[in-house]
């Protein structure tokens, strides 16, 4: 794990206890190995605080000083995908429910995700939310509003000829999908903290659009409408090599809420974009116009204004967020680029290696976008 000084480019120690938080498969095994564990480097300039880290796949979270001493360790019982420290010590967890869910629509899914809790800081379960929808399976990451709702990231269960129905092309189901008789494209919930009730979604569903079948209502041309989605934009087909699961047809794995914007930034893994979308509407609102992306970026052949070789800035990428109010890059967007300039992930490349992006969007006075503007890298790590 390497935490990175922006302005000096030093590794350290970067931010406090309520700005860092890690969840990273690959600590599971480090922290298991003796050898492995401590700080390794603690330079001049790191800022003093602590760190906390959720190995996943573990049923355990550190909270760690500088100097590497575990300030406390919580076990959740279940495996989980990330933790957050909240305000008042407490951490919520994203974890795999305690219970059995109903898997007869969804059979795909992550072993440490399905619930989401409340712990103090000994350890007392506070408050849980579990996601039994069978047709919106919950994957992925989550994002605590400043009201304390839950942006949640789900599947949504539509049946393959649903979607034929919409406009994909049944090339692709053909070369694809196999024995596959259903497609997942995502969803966004608000979940009440006091409640449980969802009180708001976005739906990629209501957004498609095709320039297949002319006699459907979603029938444009995508390179003329990319504030909606191409559902004939399928990464692995594009690229022309097979992929497990080709149900997760979008893979959001990262959701942020920006509370003055009131806007929501989604991470498409596997349409290497990130997008952006309006929260200040009522969910009947977002299944419309309102609902439609207000900004897009990382790869424009995903919506036919480029190419995927030469014009993609993304790749695979995770955890976009907007950097918070007072800190360096105020109201910039930063992400983890994985797997920077690999056209195919099935196949190796020579040169392979990740970075930091820190983005400032064309971003217009009234909370629009510039779309004929490009987003300015303003800062970037990939030593």
């Amino acid at each position: 794990m390497l935490i990175i000084n922006k302005s000096g480019g030093g590794v350290v120690l970067l931010r406090g206890v309520f700005s860092l938080i890690l969840s990273l498969a690959v600590l599971s095994s480090s922290l298991a190995q003796e050898e492995a564990r401590g700080v390794l480097v603690h330079s001049e300039g790191s800022l003093d605080g602590y760190t906390l880290i959720a190995p996943q796949f573990n049923q355990h979270a550190y909270l760690i000083d500088n100097e590497g001493r575990v300030i406390n360790d919580w076990d959740f019982g279940a495996n989980t995908r990330e933790v957050q420290l909240l305000d008042n010590g407490n951490v919520m967890v994203l974890r795999a429910p305690l219970e059995e869910l109903d898997m007869s629509l969804i059979s795909l899914g992550y072993p440490v995700e399905g619930a989401v809790a409340e712990h103090t800081w000994g350890g007392e379960m506070v408050w849980e939310y579990v996601f039994r929808d069978p047709a919106k399976r919950q994957h992925h990451g989550i994002h605590i509003m400043p009201n304390g709702n839950i942006l949640a990231i789900v599947w949504d269960y539509h049946h393959i000829d649903e979607a034929i129905g919409m406009g994909l092309d049944p090339a692709i189901v053909a070369a694809s999908f196999g024995d596959t008789e259903h497609i997942l494209p995502d969803t966004i919930l608000e979940i009440d903290r006091d409640s449980k009730e969802i009180v708001w979604q976005w739906e990629a569903w209501d957004h498609l659009i095709q320039n297949l079948d002319d006699t459907l209502p979603n029938y444009s041309e995508p390179a003329d409408n990319p504030h909606r989605v191409d559902i004939n934009y399928h990464f692995h087909f594009v690229k022309g090599y097979e992929e497990n699961e080709p149900e997760d047809w979008m893979h959001a794995n990262a959701v942020f809420f920006n509370p003055r914007l009131k806007q929501i930034a989604l991470s498409l893994h596997r349409f290497d974009e990130f997008w952006i979308i309006d929260r200040d509407t009522s969910s009947a609102e977002a299944k419309g116009p309102a609902g439609d992306l207000l900004y897009r970026w990382g790869n424009p052949a995903a919506y036919g204004q480029g190419d995927l070789v030469e014009d993609r800035k993304l790749f695979r990428q995770h955890d976009v967020q907007w950097i918070a109010e007072g800190m360096p890059g105020d109201g910039n967007v930063l992400l983890y680029n994985n797997r920077n300039n690999v056209v195919r992930d099935d196949e190796p490349s020579d040169y392979e290696y990740s970075s930091i992006l820190e983005l400032k969007l064309p971003l217009r006075d009234d909370g629009s976008y510039d779309w004929s503007q490009d987003a300015e890298i303003v800062w970037q790590y990939d030593e």
